[in-house]
């Protein structure tokens, strides 16, 4: 006798930033042994990879993952996982004064986008014929940010570089003439596209409380995959 077919239910989510609606499914057996072996590992990147994983996997229609922004991967994972295990998750939470521990349960809903999400470019002028379009980081960049110099994240982000005469993209340009590109740009231009890094949003919730044994009152923002798993 044939093994039955097990079927799952679907739901749509508009991953924020992206104006269009996608056809999902809740977390299946598989997904969750990625993420405890995630969780075992106690690494960062193994959290970020089993959540990209696990996105990728639950996604029922065409998803490019690897172009998605940190927050988007964050988001969509949080929505996944409220739909396939409940939105409620226990935290332990340390005083900053006394270092007691209080137990704090929390809504997965209560996390918020804190940027602009519409924006994910941005247009600098070099000078009056030239300039350049800036995106958003990808979550595998922005997951690799302690690594990369500050030259190296700027080449990272480049969509295109125009003048009135045509327009050229990273992809098509060797690294050494990037490289010499951004090292060449006035300190003005620099310094807007820092602005700009400082700009993307965040997916996080802020937990303001008071300590009952010290008095101290306590401000926690919650906003890495260690807060993401339970």
């Amino acid at each position: 006798m044939a093994l039955p077919v097990i079927d799952v239910p679907t739901f749509e989510l508009e991953i924020p930033g992206t104006k269009k609606a996608l056809k999902f499914r809740p977390f299946l057996v598989k997904e969750d042994k990625l993420l405890t072996l995630a969780v075992a590992s106690e690494d960062y990147k193994e959290m970020f990879l089993a959540c990209k994983q696990v996105i990728s996997n639950c996604c029922m229609e065409e998803l490019n993952v690897d172009s998605l922004a940190m927050y988007q991967i964050q988001w969509t994972f949080l929505k996944l996982k409220g739909r396939s295990v409940g939105n409620l998750q226990s935290f332990t939470l340390q005083c900053g004064g006394c270092q007691d521990m209080i137990n704090y349960d929390m809504d997965i809903d209560d996390f918020e986008i804190k940027g602009d999400t519409e924006a994910s470019t941005q247009k600098i002028e070099i000078n009056e014929t030239a300039g350049l379009v800036l995106k958003y980081p990808s979550a595998e960049v922005e997951v690799s940010e302690s690594e990369l110099t500050d030259i190296e994240l700027l080449i990272n982000c480049i969509e295109f570089v125009y003048n009135d005469e045509e327009v050229t993209y990273p992809k098509d340009v060797e690294s050494s003439e990037l490289v010499k590109f951004v090292e060449d740009l006035p300190l003005d231009v620099y310094q807007k596209s820092s602005e700009f890094f400082a700009s993307i949003p965040i997916l996080a919730h802020e937990i303001n409380y008071k300590c009952t044994k010290c008095e101290q009152e306590n401000e926690i923002v919650l906003n890495g995959y260690e807060h993401f798993f339970g």
